[in-house]
């Protein structure tokens, strides 16, 4: 696999700021990111059917999709620096603690949006609809 395509919630700064970290990771496969609010969405995959709005999917070159808690661990898995953590989580002892992991963090997401930048939903919803490649200092 040499490229991931994620499907992350753009009107969520947690999720925003999670695809920016990603993006500046060092990497083994090249990552691709589409809002999921995109036009294009559907044009690039026909026949993709998205569940709920709090749903990560991951796209694979080959043509494999990955939701939620295994999406969570493609991400790893294509990062340098955390590949070893993404082959220990998806063995049968740990997956279940990753799952749970993603499960808590996908609930929790907007209040981890304030905490981390500090922002209201107001500010969190202009923060998301910066132009492409726009970074803050606080998502740094």
């Amino acid at each position: 696999m040499k490229r991931l395509v994620v499907i992350y919630d753009d009107s969520c700064g947690f999720c925003v700021r999670c695809r920016w970290w990603l993006a500046r990771q060092p990497a083994f496969v090249e990552y691709a990111f589409v809002p999921r609010s995109s036009p294009a969405l559907g044009r690039l995959f026909p026949g993709l059917t998205l569940g709920h709005k709090t749903e990560l999917v991951v796209v694979g070159d080959d043509g494999s999709v990955y939701r939620d808690d295994a999406a969570f661990i493609m991400c790893l898995y294509g990062l340098q620096a955390y590949r070893e953590w993404s082959l220990r989580l998806a063995t049968p002892a740990l997956m279940p603690f990753a799952a749970q992991f993603f499960r808590t963090v996908s609930k929790r997401r907007r209040w981890l949006s304030r905490l981390l930048t500090g922002a209201n939903e107001r500010q969190l919803e202009q923060l998301v609809e910066r132009p492409p490649g726009y970074a803050c200092e606080t998502c740094m």
